[in-house]
């Protein structure tokens, strides 16, 4: 299922941050939780989205998730930062990433994860295509509130993203999903 130079990489010694990146509905999500099944290394997994103040946050939190988790979680395998409660529409307390210890194999997954400010700090980079039915569906399936009326508003950011920086084609692996 995976290439197997990707595979190849998560022997790597050494801390070792995976950017995966697509569009909504793509299935960074559950190809990261796939990829982390091959190693026996601890991983932890990081949505973008955990991080991003709400549906107009995506193009302006980008920024601030590279300097206050990726930038300290490349040079010391930790961080405190604060996430975002989608339901209340507020920030949560900052809480130390992980929860304990330091992190050794890090998957940053969603919208944005390799946009131009973070980059710098990955050591590779996936991104995932699908068509736009099949995206929209699966968000509808996995989701269980619909945002179909916030849908152009993210999809707007998610452009102005990839007009900045187009990781869909600058990465180091470019898969389809569907």
């Amino acid at each position: 299922m995976f290439p197997s130079e990707l595979l190849d990489y998560l022997t790597a010694p050494g801390r070792l941050i995976i950017g995966i990146d697509g569009r909504s509905g793509a299935g960074k999500t559950s190809f990261a939780r796939q990829l982390a099944q091959c190693t026996d290394r601890d991983v932890l997994q990081l949505e973008v989205e955990e991080f991003i103040a709400g549906w107009d946050g995506l193009s302006t939190g980008i920024a601030d998730i590279a300097e206050q988790i990726v930038r300290p979680l490349r040079e010391q395998g930790w961080t405190t930062a604060a996430k975002w409660d989608w339901w209340a529409n507020e920030w949560h307390s900052p809480s130390r990433i992980p929860p304990t210890g330091s992190a050794d194999l890090i998957f940053l997954t969603g919208c944005g994860a390799t946009a131009k400010p973070i980059v710098p700090y990955l050591d590779l980079t996936i991104w995932l295509d699908a068509p736009a039915a099949v995206r929209k569906e699966r968000v509808r399936r996995r989701d269980s509130y619909d945002w179909s009326a916030q849908w152009e508003q993210w999809a707007a950011q998610e452009s102005q993203l990839l007009a900045q920086y187009p990781s869909d084609q600058l990465a180091d692996f470019k898969l389809q999903t569907g």
